[in-house]
């Protein structure tokens, strides 16, 4: 958990539609046009200017200006006080050009979407929480869901990165970490796109994968079919080409779909699926996912995978120079 007694004041709230102490709030967001949202980002306004925003005033976090502006969240940082203090993971204009580009996303899309101040609220914790209060483990942000935290060689909150800590922000009632991606919550933008290049390069998770899987089918049914009809591996595959050609299509089809498909916040990879916001999400405190993900982890798929690859090859090498079936 993250240890800070200022933490526990959980008075202070991060929001659009509920009244601030110098301002009236709307009870609906208005969404401001973004032309006008960066352009006040970055020039003094009625109530507030970058250079009130302290840390958070650098260039490097216009996009951030423009989105908690679009989103009517600005003046709830610069309420922030000594009695009630706030933190902020904050993502630089690099971050968000790398998620526009890794998630298909451009900036003005997502500055326009209607959850963008819950993604924003998600990077704001209640308190002054400085990089020496931070623990692993787990904190509430002021989106009601919560972050994890890695503690280590890097600070991480979700996986994401922390690259600078400590900077003061408002007058100082705002404690500031430099973040190198957006964070986003589970299922609340579509996952990382990949091209069908990287997820079927030799180095990408897809090729081993489906083969393995493909052995995995084709070690079982070839044994069963030597069992029961006598014939060779080669034998049935040429006897069954058509079979054989529909059932590998349909099984590289099933895995490769969902990857292709990028549906909010799915993530395909198997071997990043099981670590995910999007699946702890759905699956926390299922039992038989409990009981059973430990076991059948991407891991051992892997390594069964393989064997039946080699088992696969085994079979027709030893068939082809003896002339018969196995069995």
């Amino acid at each position: 958990m993250l240890a800070a007694r200022s933490i526990t004041r959980t008075n202070v709230t991060l929001s659009a539609r509920a009244p601030t102490r110098r301002a009236r709030a709307p009870t609906t967001p208005r969404r401001r046009g973004l032309v006008g949202a960066v352009a006040e980002a970055d020039a003094p306004t009625s109530t507030t200017s970058a250079g009130d925003l302290g840390a958070l005033g650098e260039a490097r976090f216009s996009k951030l200006r423009a989105a908690l502006e679009a989103a009517e969240l600005t003046e709830a940082l610069t309420n922030a006080s000594a009695d009630a203090p706030l933190t902020v993971f904050a993502p630089t204009d690099a971050a968000f050009d790398a998620a526009a580009k890794e998630r298909a996303v451009a900036f003005e899309e997502l500055a326009t979407r209607e959850n963008l101040g819950e993604i924003l609220q998600y990077h704001v914790v209640a308190g002054a929480v400085k990089s020496s209060d931070l623990k692993s483990g787990s904190v509430a942000t002021l989106n009601g869901r919560s972050m994890k935290v890695e503690v280590g060689g890097d600070v991480k909150v979700d996986g994401v990165k922390v690259t600078e800590a400590d900077k003061a922000a408002c007058g100082g009632n705002v404690v500031v970490h430099v973040v190198d991606e957006v964070v986003f919550p589970a299922f609340s933008i579509n996952a990382k796109v990949q091209t069908p290049q990287e997820i079927l390069a030799f180095e990408g998770w897809a090729p081993e994968v489906i083969n393995g899987r493909l052995a995995m089918i084709g070690f079982v049914l070839a044994l069963g079919g030597e069992i029961t009809t006598g014939e060779s591996f080669t034998s049935q595959a040429a006897n069954n080409f058509g079979e054989l050609a529909h059932t590998i299509f349909v099984w590289s089809l099933a895995s490769l779909f969902p990857a292709f498909s990028s549906n909010e916040g799915y993530e395909a990879n198997p071997f990043k699926m099981a670590e995910s916001k999007e699946w702890d999400f759905v699956f926390r405190g299922c039992p038989p996912w409990l009981a059973v993900k430990d076991v059948f982890s991407p891991e051992v798929e892997q390594l069964n995978g393989r064997a039946a690859m080699v088992g696969c090859a085994s079979l027709i090498v030893i068939e082809t120079l003896s002339g018969n079936a196995l069995f």
